[in-house]
This record gives C-alpha cells, sequence and structure tokens, in this order.
C-alpha cells in the first residue's frame, strides 16, 4: 500500500510540473522565473502590440455596428514566431487584420537552452474588441482593444 502511496504521488507530481512550461518568452519577460509568471508576462506584450497594431479603420466597412469581436487561438512555434493562428469573426477581413497582426509580432526568444530542443505546446487565446458606431470608429483614447489594463 505504502509502495502504491508513493508512486502515485510520484506519477501526479511529474504530470503537473512540467504541463505548464513556458519555453518562449520576450525581452521584457526574460528575467522572470515563474512560469505562471511568465506566461502572463508574454500574453500582457502580445495584447499591447496587438492594441498598437490593430487597424481598425481599413476594417471599419466591413464590421457589423455595435461590438465586433475576433477571437484568435495560436501558438509558438520552435523559431519562437506566432504560428497556427486560428481566428473567427463575422467578417473575413477582421479575421485576416489579427492574423496579419499576430504574424508581426517580433520573433520570441528562447527561455532557456532546452527550450530550443523542446517541443511547445502553448496555446494562446486572445479575444480582440471594438465597437463601431454606424459610421464612426469609436475608440476612447485611454481604451485597449484586447481588454489590457
Amino acid at each position: 500500500m505504502k509502495f502504491f502511496l508513493v508512486l502515485s504521488i510520484a506519477i501526479l507530481t511529474c504530470s503537473f510540473s512540467f504541463s505548464q512550461h513556458t519555453y518562449f518568452t520576450t525581452q521584457k519577460c526574460k528575467n522572470t522565473t515563474n512560469d505562471r509568471i511568465r506566461r502572463d508576462c508574454i500574453i500582457k506584450e502580445i495584447q499591447s502590440f496587438v492594441d498598437e497594431h490593430y487597424n481598425i479603420a481599413t476594417i471599419a466597412s466591413d464590421a457589423k455596428p455595435g461590438k465586433n469581436r475576433v477571437y484568435t487561438r495560436f501558438k509558438i512555434g520552435r523559431d519562437g514566431k506566432i504560428t497556427d493562428i486560428q481566428t473567427k469573426s463575422t467578417a473575413f477581413s477582421l479575421e485576416v487584420e489579427a492574423i496579419r497582426v499576430l504574424q508581426s509580432f517580433p520573433v520570441l526568444i528562447p527561455s532557456s537552452k532546452k527550450s530550443l530542443t523542446a517541443n511547445p505546446q502553448d496555446v494562446f487565446t486572445l479575444p480582440i474588441v471594438f465597437t463601431v458606431d454606424k459610421t464612426d470608429v469609436e475608440i476612447e483614447n485611454n481604451e485597449k482593444l484586447t481588454g489590457n489594463e
């Protein structure tokens, strides 16, 4: 019974300790040692980048009046680039703009030497939300598209 208890604890420890590892980081987040904090830092960096570079003026004609949402999911490839971008929205041009912005994000750097040989499986989700009036885009000066505070 003692052997079974020790074995089950060892299996649970191994499965939880490696499941949240973030293999890549940004310049701003590279000194963070905790993987969960590093992942949050990376997400905030991507949110800030999208807030600055998502060009609503070019896609406003295709957006519906009211709130518009673009749901994005992506992974970070072995080379540190954002890959496997999946988008969902009411208009195709909104999705194309989200893909363009995410693909233009700077290449991430490995967080350790093991990162170069590891197989990253982190999936990131980023919703983009903005409001369009019938003819104008309504964005306040301090409003963020991704909810980044």
